[in-house]
């Protein structure tokens, strides 16, 4: 499952890998939201799930089963970076506890995170479906020169793409965000980066159609790259650093 990126008050909602929420974080982005002062509320987590109402949804959400699993509402990690992880609709509770502001910006926040994911799914599949065209390009390209087809041919293409668009190839990509051999580099990647390469794909394989030289089209899809995605993927790390 893809994780959402929620940033709330300027803190990282941490996720773990089946998408639970770290409430810890978001009690940090509710003292920073609700102004605390060490006079005023807490905001404890303990206090919070001890409530009535909370413990009462979380018997709700605990007797729903999903195929032929029982739902879990949350769970406690131990240790120095452990928390209190917890499903969306107690992310929801708890900020409902906070205060009715606190509440809509937290549902704000996740609205426009899915909306933001939902794009960069959309751009994802078309990034998918731009490839085939792209190595169907480098196989005419080396059969009409009666040369042999290696794998590295494809690779070298998605490489250079990855270099302007990412700035390192996607094994270097790989290492740098910790993602198995089995993991989707598309997975990781922000809407502008899978636009930006889509982009570059889509230019790359009408340039080997007209059997344009490497360097050719290395210079051709930097200018591109220059004058259409740098400065919106500038932006977009501004946005996702704020």
């Amino acid at each position: 499952m893809n994780k959402l990126s929620i940033i709330i008050s300027g803190v990282v909602i941490k996720t773990d890998q089946s998408g639970y929420f770290r409430l810890n974080d978001l009690q940090k982005a509710a003292k920073k939201s609700e102004g605390q002062k060490r006079s005023e509320r807490t905001f404890e987590i303990h206090e919070f799930m001890r409530r009535p109402d909370t413990k009462g949804l979380i018997r709700e959400i605990e007797n729903e089963t999903t195929g032929k699993l029982r739902s879990l509402a949350f769970f406690t990690i131990e240790g120095r970076n452990g928390g209190t992880y917890v499903c969306k609709e107690l992310v929801y509770a708890y900020a409902m506890w906070i205060s009715p502001k606190f509440h809509l910006h937290v549902i704000r926040t996740f609205d426009a995170a899915v909306a933001k994911e939902q794009i960069r799914i959309s751009y994802r599949d078309m990034a998918r479906l731009e490839y085939r065209p792209l190595t169907d390009a480098i196989k005419h390209e080396r059969e009409a020169q009666g040369k042999n087809i290696a794998p590295h041919h494809f690779s070298n293409e998605a490489d250079l793409i990855n270099r302007i668009a990412l700035g390192m190839t996607s094994a270097k990509f790989r290492v740098h965000h910790e993602i198995g051999k089995k993991g989707s580099l598309r997975d990781y990647l922000t809407p502008e980066q899978i636009h930006c390469i889509t982009e570059l794909q889509r230019a790359n394989t009408v340039f080997i159609g007209m059997e344009w030289d490497f360097e050719q089209r290395k210079a051709t899809l930097m200018g591109i790259f220059n004058k259409n995605h740098r400065q919106p993927l500038i932006e977009e790390q501004h946005r996702l650093a704020a």
